[in-house]
This record gives C-alpha cells, structure tokens and sequence, in this order.
C-alpha cells in the first residue's frame, strides 16, 4: 500500500517570518532601550549639576553672580552644559522647589528640587507599534548649609593661645587682631598636635564612634589637606555637636625640624593666605573639661576624652584666619632674651668735671675712664639696681631713673662711679617658650572673624556647603539635619 507525505513547503518561511518579528523586537531593545538608559544617564548629570548651581545661586542670593538673573537660569545653564537637552525642551520653570524668599537673599540653610524632560528618539520601535520618540524624566535635590570648605585640619582652641586670642563663643577677637598658637602636644593632653581627620570617616561622627578608617593615613595626606590639592568639604551641626576624630599617630611629632616637618612646611607655604580652622570647645572647668552647653540653647557637649587623652574635637565653628609666621621653638624669631644685670665701674676722666645737667646712662659713662663698664644695649632700662656717686647724695645733688642721672652738683675729676641696671627677660616672636617643649611649632596668625560671629554674613561661598541629597532620607539634606 502506498503512503502519502503531508507536503511542508512555506513552513521555513512562516518561522522566518515569525522570527524576524522576534528579532525586530530584540533590536528595538537592544538599540532604544539602550538609548533610553544612555539619555536618561546624561540626564542626571544634567540635572545633578542643575541642581547644584540653583543651590549655589540660592545660598549666595540672586544677583551675587552676573550671569544669571534667577535659581532656573543658573539651573537650565548648567543642565544643558552638561546634558543632550535642548532650549526647546526647557520647561518655563525647572525649579519645583525654591526656597521660600525665592532666592532673593543670600541664606545660610535650604534645598531646591529641579526636574528635567528631554525626548528620546526611538528608531526600531515603531516597527513594532511604538511611538518615534519617548520622554525621559529626571529629577535631583541639592541642599546648603554651614560648614567649611577645604579648611586646615588643624583646630583652634584657648589651650594653644593663652593670653592672645580668647576663642568664641566665649570670646570676642576684634579683625585684624594678632593671634598666637602654639602647637604643642602636651598642651592637647594627646591631642595629636591639634590635628583632625577630614575624612568622611572622622569627620561628623557619633560620641560613641570608635573612629575607625578616619585617619588620614599619613602625613601625605595631611599635607594635601593643608595645601588645598585634596578638596574637602565638611558641615557643621551648629549649635549641636560635631564631633570629629583626632588624626592620630602624631602627626606633628618633632616640629618643623622633626620626621614629620612636611606638614608645617606645607602651612609655612600658606603665609600671606586666608584659610578656615576648626573651632573646638572643650567644654567647662579645666582638663579634663567638664562637657556643658557652649551658648545658652546648645545641648551639653564638649571635647571627649578616653584614657586620658583626646578621642575627638568638638567643632563648633570655624574661624578665619591670614596665616603671618610659621617658627619651630628653636628657631632665633622666638628665643626673646633672658634677664640681665649691667654694672659699670669708672672715675670721671682726669682734667674733667661733669657739669650739672641731665645724663643718659650712656653720656655719663663715656666720661669715666676705667672699668669694667657694662652697657644695656638701649635705655630706659626696667630697674635701676644702683647708684654712686663719690661724694655726693641723692637726692640733693643727684636724682636718677630708668633714662639716666640728673645732676645737681658737678661731679669732678677721678671721683668714682658705680651704677648697676636690670633688664628684664624679653620674650620672642611668640611668646614665652619656656611654657612649650622643643618639638612644638608657633603659627602666627590674623584674625579676620569666624562663622560664630554676630555678624557672620551667611551664604559666603567658603562657609557654604552645597551638596546633593534625598529628602527620604533623614539627614541627607543639610537644611533638614538638627542644628
């Protein structure tokens, strides 16, 4: 018996056809899907950097920056900078978010919202019953708030300007006055030399915090902090705590001659230069400082210590300061001079008689002849140990005082004289060094005012953080943290 065959042709054709839909399909996913994601990419950037620059522009209050009129122009600058979007696509506002003011006015705390639409080609979907384009949507929160752009890492604090400078908020410091500090580790209690970590890590972290990775990991880093060629942003939880971990391993160990003499080299190369550094407060009484609130309103806070040196800073504020002198304690600028006596020994040269008449102590003694006759090297001297004159008395034929003799009877020849003077120990450039070991360094420095000051203007761009942030998480946004 014979047997028939179904017949198959057309069948390839039909699973061709039905492939290719398939294959069309992947394309289109392939290519604009691909080209979605690629445009939405350039986007965020787009709208990251627009958000950032309306929150400059908010922070320093319109007008401050000539090229823009308004937080949008500034924003939709930067985001077709930075972005495919073009002026056609710019919604007539981009800013879904102004502070309340508008930005009229430069402030210290707020965030905008910006949100962007660019239309994307699609070149394989329509095949498929797609549209030709697609939009794509993006949105970003940038915020601002007091803090302190690449400050030095190294803090301020009445321990390191005795007698100086009285630190705020307890002290006032009018501008243009001359600040003293010294850095000295044993004046810290361990503090590291006054150094702190502007690591993400040290910097802002719990009371608690076991301050691990905030070292800065050497002095390298320290010095790139110093010198500004590592950029580093931080905020300030003014009138709460910042706390912030100590950079330890000593980083200042040996002074300006010592292992780690780059650091002081790289402030030393800052002289002439305005910079911020870290106010800390220590907290009330004496070392180990009782934790109290710094103004009234502020909670309780204060330097922390553990085992008897410091754990972590307690940044209130930054002060702003034009760095003049950087000295080792060895070096001649600040030796001053120890105390000393002068005495001189003569006879009024032969064939001379002093005539009445008022005398320094350098006049009378080049009329004697004689000695020895030691000599201050300038007058008034601070004490007149004393006076003789042979044969006669004060005060009825002389008076003296710090400048030199007044005589009212002549004092002839070969008659002896003997005065001794007292000049008190003069200190240097910096002070008193007996107070600091050898390894210590003295920063001489000019005031020229701090964020803790009444009249601190706000929105400044050098105590002005702006960052972006996500208002679903707490504390992302600078304006929305306790303060």
């Amino acid at each position: 018996m014979l047997t028939r065959h179904r017949r198959e042709e057309g069948a390839v054709a039909i699973m061709v056809a039905l492939l290719l839909v398939v294959f069309m399909a992947a394309v289109a996913l392939t290519v604009d899907v691909g080209g979605l994601y690629l445009r939405r990419r350039a986007l965020v950037n787009g709208s990251d950097a627009a958000a950032l620059s309306a929150a400059r522009t908010c922070a320093r209050g319109v007008g401050n920056d000539t090229r823009f009129d308004s937080a949008e122009s500034a924003a939709d600058f930067e985001a077709q900078a930075n972005s495919p979007i073009t002026t056609d696509e710019l919604a007539p506002t981009n800013v879904t978010y102004p502070p309340p003011g508008g930005c009229s006015i430069p402030s210290q705390y707020g965030h905008v919202i910006v949100r962007y639409t660019s239309e994307q080609a699609l070149y394989f979907a329509p095949v498929i019953g797609f549209h030709h384009e697609s939009p794509v949507t993006t949105t970003a929160t940038a915020s601002w708030g007091l803090g302190s752009n690449n400050p030095i890492p190294m803090v301020l604090s009445n321990l390191l300007a005795p007698g100086t400078c009285a630190m705020p908020p307890n002290g006032t410091i009018p501008k243009g006055q001359t600040c003293t500090f010294w850095y000295d580790n044993d004046t810290l209690n361990g503090g590291n030399f006054a150094f702190l970590s502007l690591n993400p890590a040290g910097w802002d972290v719990p009371v608690d915090s076991n301050c691990s990775g905030s070292s800065s990991g050497g002095t390298s880093t320290l010095t790139k902090w110093i010198n500004g060629s590592l950029p580093v942003s931080v905020v300030l939880n003014w009138k709460y705590p910042t706390y912030v971990c100590t950079d330890t391993g000593i980083r200042g160990v040996g002074g300006k001659g010592g292992p780690n003499s780059q650091v002081w080299s790289a402030l030393n190369d800052l002289i002439g230069q305005t910079r911020d550094f870290p106010i800390n407060w220590e907290g009330c009484g004496s070392a180990p400082f009782t934790p109290c609130p710094p103004v009234p309103g502020a909670p309780t806070q204060g330097t922390i210590y553990k085992q008897g040196n410091i754990d972590k800073y307690d940044i209130i504020g930054f002060g702003s300061m034009t760095i003049q002198r950087v000295y080792g304690a060895t070096d001649p600028q600040v030796q001053g001079t120890p105390a000393q006596d002068y005495v001189c020994t003569g006879k009024v040269k032969n064939n001379t008689t002093i005539p009445a008449g008022v005398y320094s102590w350098f006049d009378l003694a080049a009329r004697l002849t004689g000695g020895p006759c030691q000599l201050p090297p300038s007058v008034p001297v601070d004490t007149v140990n004393s006076v003789s004159l042979q044969g006669l008395n004060t005060p009825v034929d002389y008076t003296y005082d710090t400048n030199g003799v007044t005589l009212t009877t002549p004092l002839t020849e070969q008659k002896n004289v003997n005065f001794s003077l007292h000049m008190n120990a003069t200190f240097g450039a910096c002070g008193d060094t007996t107070l600091h070991d050898r390894s210590a360094v003295c920063v001489i420095t000019t005031w020229q005012g701090s964020t803790l000051d009444a009249d601190f203007p706000p929105g400044t761009d050098n105590n002005t953080v702006v960052r972006l942030c996500d208002l679903a998480y707490a504390g992302s946004c600078l304006d929305q943290r306790p303060r």
